[in-house]
C-alpha cells in the first residue's frame, strides 16, 4: 500500500521527480506516476493507488499556475482530494517557485517549498515525510494558517489551554508556549497544526474545548482579524480567558478582563503562570470561577485601543457574511460599547445612550438586514416590540416577543445555548449579549439595561420601523 499519493501538474513534473527522490529518501513510500510500468492501465492504476493511498500530496507550482487547462491534473487534484476527506485522511497541499493555492485547497495547511534548493529543500521534505510517518515535527509557520469554512466540532483527547498570537508576535508565543508546558499544563497554539491538518476545523475545536485561552494582545494582534475571530469563537463557547499584554493597547474584545503584564517581553511570571494552572484545573472539574477572583489586575492602567467605527461596521459585514452570526450579535455588542466608551465596563447606563452615534445604529442595522432579507436587526425588532418608555416590563415583553424567554419568569441560559434559539426567528439577533458578564451577580441587570438603553437610542435616532 503507498503511504502517499504524488499528485502534480505535468509542467511541474521535474521539481516533483526530486521532491519524490527525497520523501523517498527519508523512508516515506509514495506512489509516483512516473513509476508505472508498460502496460499498465493508466486510469485503473491511478484510481487504485488513490484508494489505496493513506494520505495525499498535491504539487501546485508555476507550471500549473500558467497552464490553468491542464484538465488531467486537475481531475487527479479533485478525485485525491475527495478521497482524502471522505476518509479522512492527511491531505498536503505543496507550493514551490511562488506559486498560489487554488481555493478548493485552502481549507488545509500547506508546505512552501518557496525557492529552497540543496539542503534547504531536503529539510523542508524531510519534516513533510516526517510528519506523514507519524513523527514529531517543528510545526508550520504560523503565516500558513489560512481562513476556512467551520468543521464540525469533536472533543479532542486531551483539553488544553490554548494560547493565540498574531504572527508577528510568533517568536513571544512560542517562548510562552513553552513556559505553560513546562509548568506541566497541556497547551497548544497553531504551532501544534501539522501539514495535512483541516486547520480552521483544528482551531475552532481546540478553542470549543479550551480550558483557557491564552491571548497575546498587542498591536497586531488588535490589526488581526484571525484573532478576532478566536476571541469571539472561545467567547461564544464560554472559555475563559488570560489575557497577556506584550506591547500596545489591551484589545478591545477583552477590555473588562483581568490581564498579565508582558511588556518587558518577559513570559508569565510564577504568580500569573500559578493562576493560570488555577483556571485550567477549574475548567476540568467544571467548576464555577470568577477570573476577577483569581487573575489580579496590574498597578499600570492601560487603556484599551479605540478600533475606527468603519473597522468595527467591516469586521460585522465580514462576520455575516461568513454566516457566522453569534460572532457577529458579540461584536454588534462589542462595536456599540466601544463607541460609548463602556468596552471596560461591558455594558451600557441609560446616560450612556448619548454616546452612540446614529450613523453607527443605522450602519449596523443594515448590514444585518442585508444579511438576513430584513429578518434581524434594530428595526426588525422595533417593528416587533416597540419599546416607548424604557421601563423594565417593556424588556420582558421584547425578549418575550422576539424569542429570547419562552415567558416572562422563564431563567434564561448561558450565552451559547441562549444564541441556539435563534432558529431564523424574525428580530433575534442583535441581543446586545454580553456573555463575559455573565461571572457577575447582576448580569441580567446589566443587560436588561443595555438593551433598553440601545432602543432608547434608536428612538431618538428614528432607527425605527
Amino acid at each position: 500500500m503507498a503511504e502517499a499519493y504524488l499528485a502534480y501538474g505535468r509542467r511541474d513534473a521535474e521539481w516533483t521527480r526530486m521532491l519524490w527522490q527525497q520523501l523517498t529518501r527519508h523512508g516515506l513510500r509514495v506512489f509516483f506516476d512516473e513509476l508505472m510500468l508498460p502496460g499498465d492501465g493508466v486510469v485503473h492504476t491511478l484510481e487504485q493507488a488513490i484508494r489505496d493511498t493513506t494520505a495525499g500530496i498535491a504539487v501546485f507550482g508555476p507550471g500549473l499556475a500558467g497552464n490553468g487547462n491542464d484538465g488531467w491534473a486537475l481531475t487527479e487534484y479533485s478525485a485525491l482530494l475527495q478521497s482524502c476527506a471522505e476518509r479522512g485522511l492527511p491531505f498536503v497541499p505543496v507550493t514551490f517557485g511562488g506559486a498560489p493555492i487554488p481555493p478548493f485547497a485552502r481549507d488545509w495547511v500547506w508546505v512552501d517549498f518557496g525557492k529552497a534548493t540543496g539542503q534547504a529543500f531536503d529539510d523542508k521534505a524531510a519534516d513533510l515525510a516526517r510528519t506523514l510517518l507519524g513523527e514529531q515535527t517543528a510545526g508550520v509557520p504560523e503565516e500558513t494558517v489560512l481562513a476556512a469554512p467551520p468543521r464540525p466540532l469533536t472533543e479532542p483527547e486531551q483539553r488544553s489551554v490554548v494560547v493565540c498570537y498574531a504572527p508577528a508576535d510568533a517568536e513571544y508565543g512560542r517562548r510562552l508556549v513553552e513556559r505553560i508546558g513546562r509548568a506541566g499544563l497541556p497547551v497548544w497554539s497553531v504551532r501544534s497544526l501539522r501539514p495535512g491538518d483541516r486547520h480552521v476545523w483544528a482551531i475552532r475545536r481546540q478553542l470549543r474545548y479550551a480550558t483557557v485561552i491564552v491571548v497575546v494582545m498587542s498591536s497586531a494582534a488588535q490589526d488581526s482579524d484571525d484573532i478576532t475571530r478566536m476571541i469571539l469563537e472561545g467567547q461564544w463557547h464560554g472559555r475563559l480567558f488570560l489575557p497577556v499584554l506584550l506591547e500596545g493597547d489591551r484589545h478591545y474584545l477583552l477590555a473588562d478582563l483581568w490581564w498579565a503584564d508582558a511588556r518587558t517581553g518577559g513570559p508569565l511570571d510564577d504568580g500569573a503562570l500559578a493562576q493560570l494552572g488555577r483556571l485550567h484545573e477549574a475548567a476540568l472539574s467544571g467548576r464555577p470561577v470568577a477570573q476577577a477572583d483569581v487573575l489580579p489586575e496590574p498597578s499600570t492602567v492601560v487603556p484599551s485601543v479605540h478600533v475606527p467605527a468603519a473597522v468595527s461596521l467591516e469586521r460585522l459585514r465580514a462576520a455575516l457574511a461568513e454566516r457566522e452570526i453569534e460572532h457577529a450579535d458579540l461584536l454588534t455588542t462589542s462595536l456599540l460599547l466601544e463607541a460609548a466608551d463602556r468596552l471596560d465596563s461591558g455594558w451600557l447606563r441609560r446616560r450612556d445612550g448619548a454616546g452612540l452615534p446614529c450613523a453607527l445604529l443605522s450602519g449596523a442595522d443594515a448590514l444585518w438586514a442585508a444579511a438576513s432579507d430584513g429578518r434581524m436587526g434594530f428595526r426588525a425588532q422595533t417593528a416587533i416590540a416597540p419599546i416607548n418608555g424604557g421601563r423594565h416590563t417593556e424588556f420582558l415583553t421584547l425578549s418575550t416577543k422576539l424569542g429570547w424567554r419562552s415567558s416572562a419568569d422563564e431563567a434564561i441560559p448561558a450565552y451559547r445555548e441562549f444564541a441556539a434559539r435563534a432558529m431564523g426567528r424574525p428580530g433575534f439577533f442583535p441581543t446586545l449579549r454580553n456573555p463575559r458578564s455573565e461571572q457577575h451577580m447582576d448580569w441580567y441587570d446589566q443587560w436588561t439595561q443595555t438593551v433598553l438603553t440601545v432602543h432608547a437610542r434608536l428612538r431618538e435616532c428614528g432607527v425605527r420601523s
